[in-house]
């Protein structure tokens, strides 16, 4: 016969186990499905943005044998992921003329290379782009006007689309109808990302366990033996240990035992949080060069009403654009765009210490004392030369209510839905870190953001985007391209279109600064 204090460890125990093993998988898999994705989705846009000006760069320099030329060229491309491992360039007749991996060093120069695999030529004698998975597939992506992509097979009939976990081996994305480009696509990150939070989630799990055995054994102590648990604590708060937490209360030890694990609860999750948030910024401070991408937010929250997409495209040199977005509450979402002046691990420095003030100052209600408060700690901690215009927004969801604060930032572009009409909002403020005082000078403004309506944020890196040296993107550009795509369907198809504009625009153009683009649509 077991003891009931046996009974209660064992159930749990084992309950404690079941939670965090049934959690654990659920994170896991959860992870693998979003990482899947996000490689799928980055690997086609980037081929889909450097396939192009990879056959224009062979053409320029390797067809004309300038190997050193073209190498340097796609070692840009290369740097600028690491989800592709390999690009092969094809002609329609299916000869390799260039493989990234054989020709590190050196250009080809044996014979004719001409593939032999028959789906791989049929896939580069396409007319759209596709992909070949790692389970046999064969998947044409079939882009319609909008920039909606649709799955079908060589005959453009519809098939099934790509599972959530579905592996890539390689993209074809055709250019021109006389070359294409093949995108080998590597998973090596993702599967370290997946082993690094697997070993993190059964490092908790099994402190969660010993915790959760522990606090049986002692429950059921409280249980078995309460009158000895409550002698023996009375005499340690009788010597004045007051540290002591005392299992009394005006109901039963049940009570006790909960208000007690719970305040450990509360006390173990703010020690955690804290202790993550200074490894983050440590890491930060060690890579500094990489701190731009470091502050990108790995997802956007859901936020009822809204359709949001947002990215940086990071120029050569470190830069100081930020942005995020922060959960309130229930029903509010906190997100800002800003730029640090100048480049460097100083702007890259300021902007982390932006986004930790803005992270610890999120629970702030009032837009202007949440800016005002941020603004006091970067004029104690900035340079005197140094600071960041901000533009900081705040949606409710409860009552559709879009507002904002701007401290010297770029004036938003508001695309009214149903007239298409382009305006910029009354910009105004003056930017953080320049003066300890700055409420008389910022203001708290609600945008008329209705059903169909679109709201574009960014940094100067877009109408200050050059195309030569004298000649720049500039702001009428600017409104003109988002009243020429404010109208499509999602803000993703929305931020490619004003991207790829860009980038057309420039024409290769070295680019001078980061690019950072919000684009919010009111969906509902």
């Amino acid at each position: 016969m077991y003891s009931i204090k046996t009974k209660l460890v064992a159930v749990i125990t084992l309950l404690v186990v079941g939670l965090f093993s049934a959690a654990a998988f659920l994170l896991i898999r959860e992870k693998q499905k979003q990482l899947t994705h996000d490689i799928y989705f980055q690997t086609r846009s980037f081929a889909e943005l450097t396939a192009p000006n990879i056959i224009n760069n062979y053409n320029l320099y390797l067809a004309q044998k300038g190997f050193i030329y073209f190498n340097r060229e796609i070692t840009k491309d290369f740097n600028r992921t690491q989800d592709v491992d390999l690009i092969q360039i094809f002609d329609y007749s299916g000869h390799l003329l260039y493989d990234s991996k054989e020709e590190r060093e050196a250009q080809y120069s044996g014979p004719v290379r001409v593939i032999s695999d028959e789906n791989i030529k049929t896939q580069i004698q396409a007319h759209n782009s596709s992909v070949f998975t790692q389970s046999g597939r064969i998947i044409y992506l079939k882009k319609d006007e909008s920039g909606h992509v649709s799955y079908v097979d060589e005959n453009e009939k519809p098939i099934e689309s790509l599972g959530e976990m579905e592996r890539l081996y390689y993209i074809v994305y055709p250019v021109n109808d006389h070359f294409a480009v093949i995108y080998y696509v590597n998973y090596d990150n993702l599967d370290v990302l997946l082993r690094t939070d697997t070993l993190r989630i059964v490092f908790l799990a099994v402190v969660g366990m010993i915790i959760g055995l522990l606090l049986a054994i002692f429950f059921a102590n409280k249980i078995t033996k309460p009158l000895k648990k409550l002698t023996v604590s009375s005499g340690i708060i009788a010597k004045g240990d007051f540290q002591h937490r005392v299992n009394i209360s005006t109901h039963d030890e049940l009570e006790i035992l909960g208000n007690a694990f719970n305040k450990m609860a509360e006390d173990l999750d703010k020690s955690t949080k804290a202790l993550v948030y200074k490894e983050r910024v440590a890491k930060e401070l060690e890579l500094a060069q990489k701190i731009q991408k470091g502050n990108i937010p790995k997802e956007i929250p859901k936020m009822e009403g809204l359709d949001v997409s947002a990215g940086i495209v990071p120029a050569e040199e470190i830069g100081g654009d930020v942005y995020d977005f922060l959960k309130k509450d229930d029903n509010n979402t906190l997100f800002y765009i800003g730029d640090v002046t100048g480049h460097g691990v100083p702007s890259g420095i300021l902007g982390s210490i932006a986004n930790a003030m803005f992270f610890s100052y999120a629970e702030e209600p009032d837009l202007r004392n949440l800016i005002m408060d941020v603004n006091k700690v970067l004029k104690v901690k900035s340079p005197p030369n140094m600071f960041i215009t901000l533009c900081l927004l705040n949606w409710n969801k409860i009552e559709r209510k879009m507002s904002y604060v701007n401290a010297g930032h770029e004036q938003i572009i508001h695309f009214n839905g149903k007239t298409k009409e382009v305006k910029l909002l009354k910009a105004g403020g003056i930017a953080l870190g320049m003066f300890p005082d700055i409420s008389k000078m910022i203001e708290e403004q609600v945008i008329s953001l209705e059903i169909g309506d679109s709201i574009v944020l960014y940094s100067d890196g877009i109408p200050e985007a050059w195309k030569n040296e004298k000649e720049l993107y500039g702001m009428d550009r600017f409104k003109s391209t988002v009243q020429q795509y404010g109208n499509l369907e999602s803000a993703t198809a929305i931020r490619n279109a004003i991207l790829q504009n860009v980038k057309t625009f420039t024409e290769g153009h070295k680019q001078m600064d980061d690019i950072t683009l919000i684009v919010i649509k009111r969906n509902s």
